[in-house]
């Protein structure tokens, strides 16, 4: 009669085999096995290289998490799916087969349940793309959630959609050091925000920047602002805000490499509308043609070098007195760039 083996009690071996077990195990097996209690949870961090994970998180009705680490393991990806009022997220095998569901009719309840269990486990950085917000409340109930996980952001990214100033403000606060920061959702009209020299993301994005203070942002490596929402009084189009950042990239060091702004209705410019009279009696048509900045006054007192005007731009080139490093300035309709190019 064959002999039944009995199974290996993994956790009551020594810490160093069993951290060299861990290493033939793929990141889906520690996964999984992370999962069966909290005991296991906790000795599987144990086991783990520390600062190597990293997750990538696109919220949907078809969301997906994806579990990376910078090594030789494979990442895991958890894939959503929606079915009627019903939200599931799986871990399957190469074939199809599912191997490990969440299901809740509440999908900020499991996003939230999986994010302690990767923080508890992995400790990972975060990126986070909310590419379809289903209550600016589960947004704020997600972010929230990941400050206190204490995790490391790596980008966030808000898709188009209105949002209240309060969350707005928080947004901007609690993600002034990531790598990149996209908003594409729209602010309320009489916003305000100045952003102090701790705010040092790499790729700002703004879609609706009317409340921006261009030379805020000098610690920012590139910058790029658009005004979607077409604000009749945005702040980049006074004259002196553009002129306080040029100012400031020649006096300071601040990381700025590029930063771009592209207006809309009121853009960097302003315009003037003439009425003319129409071919039919008693009918007008309006014609709005653009002008530009006084560009004299607005570099007067800088050091420049003019490198091509014409009648609607101007582009110069500034020197930074600390290092002697180049950028051009170009500004023209609807348009203002700074852009270092030494």
């Amino acid at each position: 009669m064959t002999e039944v083996s009995k199974p290996l009690p993994l956790f009551r071996l020594p810490a160093i085999p069993l951290t060299k077990i861990s290493r033939y195990m793929n990141l889906q097996e520690i996964l999984l096995v992370s999962l069966t209690s909290k005991k296991s949870a906790f000795i599987m961090r144990s086991l783990l290289p520390t600062n190597r994970f990293f997750l990538n998180i696109k919220i949907s009705e078809e969301s997906n998490i994806f579990l990376g680490v910078k090594g030789p393991w494979a990442p895991v990806i958890v894939k959503g799916e929606k079915t009627e009022d019903v939200f599931e997220l799986q871990i399957a095998q190469h074939n199809g087969d599912v191997i490990h569901r969440w299901t809740s009719l509440d999908l900020e309840a499991i996003v939230k349940s999986l994010l302690s269990h990767f923080a508890l486990v992995f400790n990972p950085s975060i990126s986070i793309h909310f590419e379809e917000v289903f209550s600016e409340e589960f947004m704020m109930g997600v972010m929230d959630h990941v400050k206190q996980l204490n995790l490391v952001k790596k980008s966030i990214k808000l898709s188009s959609f209105p949002m209240s100033s309060e969350n707005y403000r928080y947004i901007l606060d609690e993600c002034r050091a990531v790598s990149e920061l996209w908003l594409f959702c729209k602010v309320e009209s009489d916003f305000e925000y100045r952003a102090g020299p701790d705010f040092r993301i790499d790729y700002l994005h703004v879609s609706d920047g009317h409340w921006m203070h261009l030379d805020d942002f000098s610690n920012c490596k590139k910058v790029k602002v658009f005004d979607r929402s077409e604000h009749k009084q945005p702040k980049y189009a006074n004259l002196e805000v553009p002129r306080a950042l040029i100012r400031k990239w020649i006096e300071s060091e601040g990381r700025l490499e590029n930063l771009e702004v592209h207006g809309g209705r009121g853009g960097i410019n302003q315009r003037k509308v003439y009425f003319e009279m129409n071919e039919t009696p008693g009918c007008f048509k309006a014609t709005s043609i653009p002008y530009t900045f006084d560009f004299k006054l607005m570099f007067k007192g800088l050091e420049l070098r003019t490198t091509e005007q014409t009648v609607n731009s101007h582009s110069v080139e500034i020197i930074r007195r600390c290092d002697g490093k180049k950028a051009t300035v170009t500004c023209g309709w609807n348009y203002f760039e700074l852009k270092v190019i030494d």
